[in-house]
């Protein structure tokens, strides 16, 4: 269980690792907003197709099984991270980035929750959820330190990773495996085997549409955060140190992982509030921040915006928990995930398209209004859930 956990951890934390240095980067080797935020997006490629396909595989072959090969794909990914000397190179390295998330993720979550001791599944989805919380917000830190301490940060945060992975693997070789749980199916074959199919059943559409919606609108500011986070804290509020401004990446990460915990027990109809609210609230500081050129403002934004992030998230995933049958769950489940990785790619997309065109600041602006806009909207689609 605990090698399963640091599996989690070790993939969210390479994912979030390059954060604070695609302002590094862009700045050594002078690429543009949208390439940026292309080798950004180039990861949720790699982790939609690896989910539309293989999401489900660990089922049949083995948790294990899944686990490491995904974790090599990690380890390639970093390794190509240290030695990048071009755009295209991040490209690839963000690509098995992502193929080995959407393979350890699923595989390795579901084994945390199966091997839970006293047979307490929420507990081990709670664990599972602190480990991705952990990764997230301890990727981009370890990367801003390295900035602050060292003229070859990517060197030193991409070995850590590196070593996170090979403990990783050490320790699944070497881990007793429980002989009931997580093993590869009798009579599997690969010929016969197809990929889960993605549906949504008819009479739960509404539902299902209002649950993407909230995790497409948490998962936006997220993205805004993960990749043009430390560009806009530099060029911006004036942010001249690198390494504070991938700390704001950092910072968003922790306070959404936090708020997610802390919603989880509140009722729903108050997070319908709440979530969009604080939201809303978060992206007028963040446009005032942009505006004033305030660091204070801006960190402001971010506290604000990662508590509606968090809360919006939670809303959800109780309504997709709530209203998902038993036989429809892994296909709604699947078309969930895929609805917001396609939307945070498109939200980067457009972003780093818009900001070469219309400027940073006016993309920044014009972004803030378009989430409060679907902030306020979300709140009158509270019908489609029960609170």
């Amino acid at each position: 269980m605990a090698a399963c956990l640091l599996a989690i951890f070790t993939t969210i934390f390479a994912s979030h690792t390059p954060t604070p240095l695609y302002a590094m980067w862009q700045q050594a080797w002078g690429f543009s907003s949208t390439a940026l935020t292309a080798v950004f997006s180039i990861y949720v490629l790699g982790v939609v197709v690896t989910l539309l396909t293989m999401g489900s595989l660990s089922d049949q072959v083995g948790r294990r099984q899944m686990l490491l090969p995904g974790l090599v794909f990690i380890l390639c990914g970093s390794a190509i991270f240290m030695l990048a000397s071009d755009i295209h190179q991040l490209g690839l390295a963000r690509l098995l980035t992502g193929i080995g998330t959407g393979l350890v993720t699923g595989a390795a979550t579901a084994a945390v929750v199966e091997m839970e001791p006293n047979g307490n599944w929420a507990r081990g989805a709670t664990f599972a959820a602190l480990a991705f919380t952990l990764g997230a917000s301890m990727g981009p830190t370890v990367s801003s330190l390295a900035l602050l301490w060292s003229n070859h940060a990517h060197i030193w945060a991409f070995t850590v990773t590196i070593v996170l992975c090979l403990a990783c693997i050490f320790m699944l070789l070497r881990a007793p495996w429980p002989s009931d749980l997580g093993q590869r199916q009798p009579g599997f074959s690969m010929r016969a085997w197809r990929p889960t199919p993605i549906r949504v059943p008819r009479h739960l559409l509404g539902t299902f549409l209002f649950a993407a919606s909230a995790m497409c609108l948490a998962w936006s500011t997220g993205s805004l955060y993960s990749s043009l986070g430390p560009s806009m804290a530099r060029d911006l509020i004036g942010v001249t140190e690198l390494a504070l401004a991938g700390l704001f990446a950092a910072g968003w990460q922790l306070v959404a992982g936090v708020t997610q915990f802390a919603s989880q027990r509140q009722p729903l109809s108050r997070l319908l509030i709440l979530g969009p609210a604080l939201l809303i609230a978060g992206l007028g500081a963040l446009a005032g921040a942009v505006l004033m050129e305030s660091v204070w403002l801006f960190s402001l934004a971010t506290v604000a915006t990662g508590m509606g992030a968090g809360t919006t998230g939670v809303i959800a995933t109780i309504t997709i928990a709530r209203s998902a049958p038993p036989a429809e769950r892994g296909g709604m489940t699947s078309a969930f995930y895929l609805a917001a990785y396609l939307t945070m790619a498109t939200v980067v997309l457009g972003l780093g398209f818009a900001s070469d065109r219309l400027g940073m600041v006016n993309s920044m602006l014009g972004f803030t209004v378009l989430i409060s806009i679907a902030a306020v909207a979300l709140t009158f689609m509270r019908k489609q859930v029960q609170p």
